[in-house]
């Protein structure tokens, strides 16, 4: 009986130690499976953080790169405006140099522009004396405007090159105009047949007589053998004829 009692006692107390030492390794058990999800946890949000700081990396290259492509567009754009600024200052520099040389041109110019008029003046004057009163007219209305500050030396070239053509015109057609003299303290109104720059006649107020300038203030009367000739020049000069072909004497002409 005393063996028994004591066998019952040596196995509950074994049991008793089975059941404590399974406890305590049930809470170890526990323990570390607890330990193991909390590590498991924290390993996924440490993924997940790592995760976000590849994603922020790779936003942050892509900004940077981005970043870089502007500043290289800006660096182009600033580099084709320094090249057109460069063009513009040089357009300036021109201007300016063009301004600059305008009071010289214009103080060159003039002088020209009256060695122009000169040059006219003196033609005219050695010309066949047609028109010359109103001619040399002209010639001082050039000389008024060139020594007009409120005319540009533009509009002075352009003027003085028009009387130029004009001149020039005079040799290149037939025409008859009037001109009225004094003769004897009388007045006398005479028309003359200008055959360009070749021949100059003077036909009485009756065309009774037809004289012919030949120079130095000379006029000669023509033979009769010229008077239907010259009339008929007259004719066709003040266009009531058709032009036809038409025989006029010439400064030195055997004829006269």
């Amino acid at each position: 009986m005393a063996n028994l009692n004591k066998w019952l006692r040596t196995s509950v107390a074994a049991a008793v130690l089975s059941v404590g030492v399974a406890g305590v390794a049930d809470a170890q058990i526990q323990t570390a499976l607890n330990t193991g999800a909390q590590s498991t946890q924290d390993g996924a949000s440490t993924q997940r953080q790592i995760d976000q700081l590849d994603d922020d990396a790779t936003n942050a290259e892509l900004e940077y790169r981005a970043l870089l492509q502007q500043i290289e567009s800006q660096r182009l754009y600033v580099a084709q405006q320094e090249v057109f600024v460069q063009s513009q200052q040089n357009e300036i520099d021109s201007l300016q140099l063009q301004i600059d040389s305008v009071g010289n041109i214009q103080r060159d110019l003039i002088p020209m522009l009256r060695e122009m008029v000169d040059n006219l003046r003196e033609f005219i004057e050695l010309d066949l004396p047609f028109q010359q009163e109103d001619r040399l007219a002209e010639i001082e209305e050039l000389y008024e405007l060139i020594d007009d500050p409120e005319v540009s030396a533009a509009e002075k070239y352009r003027v003085i090159l028009n009387r130029y053509e004009i001149e020039a015109s005079y040799g290149r057609g037939m025409r008859v105009f009037s001109e009225e003299t004094i003769e004897n303290e009388q007045p006398v109104t005479y028309d003359y047949l200008q055959i360009g720059r070749v021949a100059l006649i003077r036909e009485n107020p009756d065309e009774s007589l037809s004289m012919l300038y030949r120079g130095a203030d000379d006029w000669v009367s023509l033979p009769g053998s010229y008077t239907s000739e010259v009339q008929r020049a007259f004719r066709i000069a003040r266009e009531v004829t058709t032009p036809e072909v038409f025989t006029v004497p010439l400064p030195g002409s055997a004829d006269q």
